[in-house]
């Protein structure tokens, strides 16, 4: 596949992935990927001549001249000031989704999101707008017959800021667009998923409490029991989650662990492909590229770069993460309390994210597969244990009843998440089949992404992910009020 250019000046920084509920790590991948692709940074024409796709991502694009041009992802972007496409596909049915993840009651990302769908409307004929988190098609283009277009969109601007409102129909209120709507949701399916969020709420706190201070406990016996490779993988994972390094520097450390101990990490396309990227830059004089003074060689170089970044594929590359991540810190294990401590402090991570509506795919995966490590009481008397043989006194709660006594619930919040996505494809097969249509534009958050493309590209969609630009975080207290008012 081969990627709009503009993303992989970002990729090769960092990337991001999108949550459905709260601020996440995506946003933080967002914000550095945003503030990537918004230097002046312009790509080299291809070594064949022809021009690159960001040359012309701020330009407006002409009319389209055939539904071939039209449906071809690859020719689909979007202004870098909006937000950026991370990742595209060609299927084989001949239809195009064009996904916009949603980073939900942000104001700045619904503004760009807004922008985003005017931008595909006018420059790709696009007007079949289909919706997460609605059921029905209705709309507000009703009111653009009750008020002029001005005083919609003081009205719309108000909304938009107070979260009543999406993006989407902010474009709706403040423009004439002939635009269709469609909501992808099972209602059934969408109370399930929010009433579990609600039953979360009441027991969130008590839990917390208790994964937080045991972690303390967790952290101070890696002082005792990791070695020195694995202390300093932890610590380089810490830094990245707390953004004092980007995601490349994190995975060009694990990268350093993992030639140390001889992995191949062939075994990881998306992976060898990232440190593969970052050798080619530093390589490379894309000045000579950008002004045609490179040489032959310098050309062929570059020209082997532009096959690796058309390997790069994004959800995939996530969906890495954690298997290299387990393979290195086994390989640098020197014993089974290590490992063992390693699996706790994992399992204790992941339930503070889907405590906290933070979890990205892979780590609800990594759950599903390793039900046992999620134990709390299983953790304690592990921590118990090796707190005494170690001579610490550490104080170790003893309610992990608060946790294991609601994980059924916590589970029930993703796994209705989960079961959404099937949901969404085919309430958008059956809107663009009644409308027969081939295009269309669909709105839900990045949590769904993953499993989202993995549905349209086995049925054989063309898809485009389209983030929009996020550089402010989510007010988890005004989405929470939001879904209340639902």
């Amino acid at each position: 596949m081969k990627m709009q250019a503009l993303c992989i000046i970002a990729l090769v920084s960092i990337f991001n992935i999108n949550l459905c509920y709260a601020e996440t790590i995506w946003e933080k991948r967002q914000k550095a990927l945003n503030e990537e692709s918004s230097q002046e940074t312009t790509l080299p024409e291809d070594v064949s001549g022809q021009a690159n796709p960001a040359e012309i991502e701020n330009e407006e694009i002409q009319s389209v001249t055939s539904e071939e041009t039209r449906l071809n992802p690859f020719n689909i972007t979007v202004p870098a000031e909006y937000g950026s496409v991370i990742e595209s596909n060609k299927g084989t049915n001949g239809k195009l989704i064009l996904h916009i993840q949603d980073a939900h009651v942000n104001y700045e990302a619904q503004k760009n999101i807004a922008a985003i769908a005017e931008y595909l409307i006018k420059n790709y004929n696009v007007n079949l707008i289909l919706r997460e988190g609605v059921s029905t098609d209705k709309n507000f283009a009703y009111l653009r017959e009750k008020a002029s277009l001005e005083a919609r969109r003081r009205a719309a601007e108000k909304l938009l800021k107070e979260a009543a409102i999406a993006g989407i129909d902010y474009l709706t209120l403040t423009s004439e667009y002939p635009m269709s709507f469609q909501g992808i949701e099972d209602k059934a399916l969408y109370d399930a998923n929010k009433n579990a969020l609600w039953a979360m709420d009441g027991f969130k706190g008590a839990a917390l409490e208790y994964v937080r201070k045991i972690a303390i406990s967790a952290d101070a016996l890696k002082a005792r029991i990791y070695n020195a490779d694995l202390l300093s993988m932890d610590k380089t994972k810490k830094d990245y989650e707390d953004e004092t390094i980007d995601l490349l520097t994190y995975y060009k450390n694990l990268n350093v662990l993992a030639q140390k101990k001889n992995i191949n990490i062939e075994e990881f396309p998306n992976f060898s492909a990232l440190i593969k990227i970052d050798s080619f830059e530093q390589n490379i004089n894309m000045a000579k590229i950008r002004n045609n003074t490179a040489s032959d060689e310098e050309k062929a170089l570059y020209k082997e770069y532009q096959e690796v970044l058309k390997k790069l594929n994004v959800n995939k590359l996530f969906k890495e993460e954690p298997f290299i991540e387990s393979r290195i810190k086994f390989a640098i294990a020197e014993n089974e309390d290590q490992k063992k401590l390693y699996g706790v402090s994992k399992a204790i991570s992941i339930m503070d994210k889907m405590l906290t509506v933070r979890l990205v795919p892979e780590e609800y995966t990594y759950f599903i597969e390793n039900k046992n490590d999620f134990n709390a009481r299983s953790w304690a008397d592990f921590l118990k244990e090796k707190s005494d043989e170690s001579g610490l006194e550490l104080d170790i709660p003893n309610n992990y009843y608060a946790v294991n006594d609601n994980l059924a619930t916590v589970e029930k919040f993703y796994s209705t998440a989960g079961e959404r996505d099937n949901v969404f494809v085919n309430k958008s097969e059956e809107k663009m089949g009644k409308d027969s249509v081939q295009i269309a534009v669909l709105i839900a958050g990045g949590f769904h992404t993953p499993q989202l493309t993995n549905i349209l590209s086995e049925k054989g969609y063309s898809y485009v992910v389209i983030s929009p630009r996020v550089t402010t975080k989510t007010d988890d207290n005004l989405y929470r009020q939001a879904l209340k008012n639902d």
